[in-house]
């Protein structure tokens, strides 16, 4: 069930009315949450329930075990016991065959022939990687200190809530099962903001990342030969608005379900492409992600210990880890290399400057050739990123250098959807608080008639049926 397709705004619609309905009930809320969430699950392949309530009750388990426990040697079994359970799924479902392949070429390369070894056609469980993460973190937290919820079924409902469980955010346990032992309260004012949110992210996905992926990037990408270095540059600059547009798009509608059913979940996005540097822009782009990959994996392996080589090996292997998260693919894992080197780099850099330049106020140029670096720099990594092999992504790249300039791929609407997306990056934040406040201050009739002619613009501007980009990791 698409967030875009009618049926997921059918299906939301009646848990909306049921949810409040039920507000006032003691656990009854809940409950009802962990109902739809399973049935919003069951709609993609039902046979997979039994594997996400298995998780979440490990977890459950291995966290109240934690809580009660203070022998240090049990807690870091239990601990243990949890990662290997988590990851061993993960590694089963999306990354066993992978390796298996891998491994079974790289011998015969060598010379040692050894007999293809797989489980299969594996099918990868939807949005197993978000869900294993999410789980993992609150056992982690547990471990460090935090302290364990006894509340199984808000548990249940924490790892499995509909709107989060395709493709985040990567939302914390701290932040979202608090909330279900709130009493449920939802303003005007919050449901404008969540009806907003909701078609703002509409928009992003169909009239533009949708729009970019079907009439360019996806063409120039499957067959870049038949293009030319303008139109393959377009394509790349594409790509990095459809993938963030794609995401922003999803991360709002998220945002805007779970708010209509009085649920608070983090920022996701803050305009990366507007980054000074590689640190700036994963502080900027999937936040939650970034902030998870550091909480858990960079500080868990050493990454504060002053020593730099410590700093940038840890750097380098954390988004090594953050690279194959996103995919069983060595283009993932180049991904992950690039930005973590481009980090250790940029860590390095600037603690020269700090040992050898005093701090001066940073110029307009300056900081105009530091934002266009890092935004083609991670354009780059997009090439590689978007890649269905290492190959593929050298012959896009080559196309680049073949100085043709031809444009006839590259249609009006395509140029002014591009230039549009980035123009709207760069408006001020007072200028996107405005538009909130004036939505909130229309009347409701306005309201209706602007979300009325919204859908029927995104029905007919809509192609072919495409899906949520990080639905697939």
């Amino acid at each position: 069930m698409l967030f875009t397709s009618g049926n997921y705004f059918i299906f939301l619609a009646i848990v909306f009315f049921a949810y409040w309905l039920f507000a006032t009930k003691r656990q009854v809320p809940v409950l009802f949450l962990l109902v739809a969430s399973y049935y919003f699950y069951a709609l993609w392949n039902p046979k997979f329930l039994g594997l996400i309530f298995l998780l979440s009750t490990v977890d459950f388990l291995t966290a109240f075990f934690l809580g009660s426990n203070h022998s240090r040697i049990v807690r870091k079994l239990l601990v243990t016991a949890s990662i290997l359970t988590d990851v061993g799924v993960l590694f089963t479902f999306k990354y066993f065959n992978f390796f298996s392949a891998s491994l079974t070429e790289l011998l015969s390369q060598a010379g040692w022939y050894v007999a293809p070894f797989s489980l299969g056609n594996l099918i990868l469980p939807l949005g197993l990687s978000f869900i294993t993460f999410r789980s993992l973190g609150y056992v982690i937290d547990v471990y460090r200190g935090a302290k364990p919820t006894r509340r199984y079924f808000d548990y249940l409902a924490f790892v499995a809530f509909f709107p989060t469980v395709i493709a985040g955010p990567v939302v914390r346990a701290g932040e979202l099962l608090p909330q279900f032992r709130e009493r449920p309260a939802l303003t005007s004012a919050e449901g404008a903001r969540a009806i907003f949110l909701i078609m703002l992210g509409l928009t992003k996905k169909i009239a533009i990342a949708d729009f970019l992926g079907n009439n360019l990037v996806d063409r120039v990408f499957d067959q870049p030969q038949l293009y030319s270095s303008l139109e393959t540059l377009a394509a790349i600059y594409g790509y990095a608005v459809q993938i963030y547009f794609d995401f922003s798009g999803y991360s709002d509608i998220a945002i805007g379900s779970a708010l209509l059913l009085g649920f608070k979940l983090p920022v996701n996005f803050n305009a990366p492409y507007r980054a000074r540097d590689l640190r700036d822009f994963w502080r900027r782009w999937h936040i939650t992600l970034s902030t998870w990959l550091f909480d858990y994996v960079y500080v868990s392996i050493g990454g504060l210990r002053k020593r730099r080589f410590n700093l940038y090996r840890n750097l380098v292997l954390t988004f090594l880890v953050g690279g194959l998260w996103h995919g069983a693919a060595w283009t993932f894992v180049m991904w992950g290399a690039l930005h973590g080197l481009g980090l250790s780099l940029n860590h390095w850099w600037a603690n020269s400057r700090k040992c050898r330049v005093p701090k001066v106020r940073e110029r307009a140029w300056s900081r105009a050739i530091a934002i266009f670096l890092t935004f083609h720099f991670v354009c780059l990594s997009w090439v590689v990123f978007r890649a269905e092999s290492l190959a593929s992504a050298w012959q896009v790249l080559k196309r680049l250098g073949a100085l043709q300039f031809a444009a006839g791929n590259l249609s009006l609407p395509i140029v002014l959807v591009i230039v549009a997306a980035y123009l709207s990056h760069w408006l001020p934040e007072i200028f996107s608080a405005g538009i909130d406040k004036t939505w909130a201050w229309l009347p409701s009739p306005v309201q209706a008639a602007i979300i009325l002619c919204v859908a029927i613009g995104l029905y007919y501007v809509s192609g072919a049926e495409a899906q949520f980009i990080y639905g697939n990791f």
